[in-house]
């Protein structure tokens, strides 16, 4: 045999090797401890009908998610279980792995994981051999030796399989457990959208939709065969492919459905114009997708029976809209906010007797664009055709007007007195701010917020910054909201108002507290944000009775929160952002304890290329802010990483910086903690209150390792946020040695905090330094 035949054989057997590694390793359907499902990589299950891979649908954003992929859709993808559908990554170096704990986690490769098994018992058998196995039913089961632990058939998405259960489950047990499924926001968003489809709790033996909280549809009663509201033309076809099974006794209640033959595959999915919709698969190169079982949104003529008539609207032009290929002219309003869909918009712009017509603001199928045009020639057919939707009769006309307030130019479009209740935004106009480039934000009426607020009363009231009193209030549709009034003697004044709006309205991170809209009114200058019903970190941790709250855990997942946060706004938002006034107080935290940052009021945006950069008007608070900044004004992304270093070794001590009382010769917390952690002493630093609940001693004193190097006196020698993320995350194995810390003796005791404004100091003014309170 010549050498370069036996070459050729060679190089044949190793393809094949080649192939058959890729095969095997890439066409599995079990994840087991030790290995990594990277994004590119899939679970396949054994019948090849279903897929577990990262994904992204186009529409020009690159999110990605992980999620179970019908794979015979007939050119049309189609996901039945999305694992992290309200939290996508930002790129493709997200992975899931099975943690040590037997947790399915899924990691976005930069610090950030999602426990996706969060609601699994503990496991019977801690030595248990744990794997995650993609099933022939679409199931992702996640197993401990023969137990089943979790499956993502409890924890639906959007989708109903064959087999899958719906209804409620733990009646008996006390542990109740609702099954229901939620449509996508759009068909290129995967986040919760609008319609929920699940038995009804209040009569178990149907099934209903709901659109925000309110009854959309309902199915009627099961006779054990059909649905009452269901026409019997429909359910004599459904019966050709579909068995629907109910199960009630005393510790559950549910549906199911199977196909009449095993052979078939099918989904069922509430899609996100409030339908529900059948696929089957016959499995000879023919899928089928049937007449929805709802259709509410439908002509009048067209609608199925079970629809509940909703709310009409006040307008004499009708409720009414026709789908329109065309163009409009005019889009003078925008709401650009993502958790908005279609249907959203078509609500908003009913109830909005100014508004002729909506559609869509992103390609994706978010935010909303309206229109109050009304004369026929700006409806146009020319080229650039658009799908919009149009109301069928006449609407009346919107009003725009400007006004100027403070040099910056402010202009108000009307489009009627009512914008998305189901946001809380309800009396509502459009702030405009003209700059380097538009900042949108809802803009509430004075009055809506006095009635909001019960007229600013203390008894709404939540407390006192630098900026002014916040209350709580209630919109009229039962949304809760904190208000945040600018006082007219306020160290704080328009611009940082402006600066707020402005930065703020282009933010959006799960860390970062969301705004709601804003009010300008005469000398009224008012921000509404999200109401969040723990209040300010600051009020837990240094509180004798309610610092025992914050175990070790939350600590550490608060820590880890407000990293991501400062990361967000370093590094991935839109704007490059220094914060300038990190501190717990400027920490809220919602219902379950996670963390939002707040206070933007100080904020500076910088270039893309911008590090650094210096001012006269030196604005923070004693204790957090750096040296470099205190004394000569300059600041850059390392200040926000020095306060976050000092507000690590606060949240880990329970001791406030600003009011730390000298012990063993030491004169604020940084350098107590810094002689500690020489000495090799860091435990003693813990919070006792964290001391039961704390037995990773390793972790804690890793900890204040991060914090120390945060807070070394050099700015070049602190971490970036980006360094932080992975070192919190134990990443990064061996920490640098710190360096010794700013010992700044701008920690005082006391609670008054608050820097003293030198009546010298002036925006404009370069020959002094001004302090300005916070």
């Amino acid at each position: 045999m010549s050498s370069s035949t036996r070459g050729s054989i060679n190089l044949l057997v190793q393809s094949c090797f080649v192939f058959l590694c890729f095969e095997i390793c890439y066409a599995e359907d079990t994840l087991t401890p030790g290995n990594e499902l990277k994004d590119g990589d899939f679970l396949e299950s054994p019948n090849k009908w279903f897929r577990l891979r990262f994904f992204d649908l186009g529409y020009g954003v690159s999110e990605r998610y992980l999620g179970v992929e019908y794979t015979e859709s007939y050119g049309e993808m189609k996901v039945v279980w999305v694992a992290n559908r309200e939290s996508p990554f930002n790129d493709t170096t997200g992975f899931l792995n099975i943690a040590g704990d037997g947790d399915l986690v899924l990691n976005d490769g930069y610090g950030t994981s999602i426990n996706i098994n969060s609601e699994r018992p503990a496991m019977s058998s801690s030595n248990s051999t744990t794997s995650a196995t993609l099933v022939d039913s679409g199931n992702f089961i996640l197993e401990a030796g023969e137990e089943i632990v979790w499956q993502s058939f409890d924890y639906p998405t959007d989708t109903i399989l064959p087999g899958m259960k719906f209804g409620l489950f733990g009646l008996k047990q006390g542990q109740l457990r609702y099954a229901f499924f939620t449509s996508w926001m759009s068909p290129g968003v995967p986040a919760p959208g609008a319609f929920t489809l699940g038995v009804d709790p209040n009569n178990t033996n149907q099934l209903a939709i709901w659109r925000r909280g309110l009854v959309y549809w309902r199915s009627g009663d099961w006779n054990g065969k059909v649905f009452s509201n269901m026409p019997d033309v429909i359910l004599e076809y459904y019966a050709k492919y579909f068995q629907f099974k109910y199960i009630l006794n005393e510790n559950e209640c549910y549906f199911s459905y199977s196909l009449v033959n095993d052979s078939w595959s099918s989904w069922i999915e509430v899609n996100s114009s409030g339908e529900v919709r059948l696929f089957v698969d016959m499995r000879a190169g023919t899928g089928r997708t049937l007449q929805p079982l709802s259709s509410c949104d439908a002509q009048e003529k067209d609608k199925l029976k079970g629809c509940i008539e909703q709310k009409p609207s006040n307008c004499s032009g009708g409720d009414k809209f026709i789908i329109t290929t065309g163009r409009m002219r005019n889009w003078g309003i925008i709401q650009d906010n993502s958790s908005l869909g279609l249907s959203d918009c078509k609500e908003i712009c009913k109830n909005d007797c100014f508004c002729k017509a909506y559609k869509s603001a992103q390609s994706n199928g978010t935010g909303c664009l309206f229109s109050g045009d009304q004369k026929g020639d700006h409806l146009d057919s020319g080229n650039q055709t658009e799908i919009f939707y149009f109301r069928q009769g006449k609407a009346r006309r919107g009003i725009c007007w400007g006004l100027a307030n403070q040099g910056t130019e402010v202009f108000i479009h009307e489009l009627g007195t009512r914008i998305a209740a189901i946001h809380g935004i309800s009396g509502t106009n459009k702030l405009k701010l003209k700059g380097q480039q538009d900042y949108e934000l809802p803009l509430f009426r004075f009055s809506t917020i006095e009635n909001a607020t019960s007229h600013f009363s203390n008894a709404n009231k939540l407390g006192q910054g630098g900026f002014g009193p916040v209350y709580k209030g209630n919109l009229a549709d039962g949304q809760e909201i904190a208000v945040k009034r600018l006082s007219k003697g306020s160290g704080q004044g328009v611009e940082e108002f402006k600066n707020e709006v402005m930065l703020i309205s282009n933010l959006q991170h799960r860390n970062l507290v969301r705004v709601l809209g804003c009010c300008i009114e005469g000398e009224e200058k008012i921000l509404v944000y999200e109401y969040l019903p723990n209040n300010s970190l600051d009020s837990f941790l240094f509180d004798e009775t309610k610092r025992a709250l914050l175990d070790w855990k939350k600590r550490i997942d608060i820590i880890e929160g407000i990293a991501q946060g400062l990361l967000y706004l370093h590094k991935y938002s839109r704007l490059k952002i220094i914060h300038r006034d990190m501190k717990n107080s400027n920490v809220l935290l919602d219902s379950k304890m996670n963390p939002k940052i707040s206070d933007f009021g100080t904020a500076k945006i910088f270039g893309e290329n911008e590090s650094r950069a210096n001012t006269n008007r030196i604005i923070g608070t004693y204790g957090y802010m750096p040296p470099e900044y205190a004394i000569n004004g300059l600041f850059s992304e390392k200040s926000d990483v020095f306060s976050f270093g000092v507000m690590m070794l606060e949240i880990l001590s329970g001791k406030k910086n600003t009011a730390f009382h000298p012990s063993n010769g030491c004169s604020n917390l940084l350098e107590y903690a810094w002689n500690l952690w020489r000495e090799e002493r860091s435990l003693e630093l813990m919070d006792p209150t964290v001391a039961e609940t704390c037995t990773a001693t390793a972790k804690f004193s890793q900890c204040v390792q991060v914090a120390l190097l945060c807070v070394q006196e050099g700015a070049t020698d602190r971490p970036t946020m980006s360094e932080v993320v992975p070192m919190l995350g134990g990443e990064m194995v061996n920490l640098p040695h710190p360096k010794q810390p700013a010992f700044s003796n701008l920690a005082r005791e006391g609670d008054n905090n608050n820097l003293p404004e030198n009546p010298a100091s002036s925006v404009n003014d370069a020959s002094n330094s001004g302090i300005q309170a916070r």
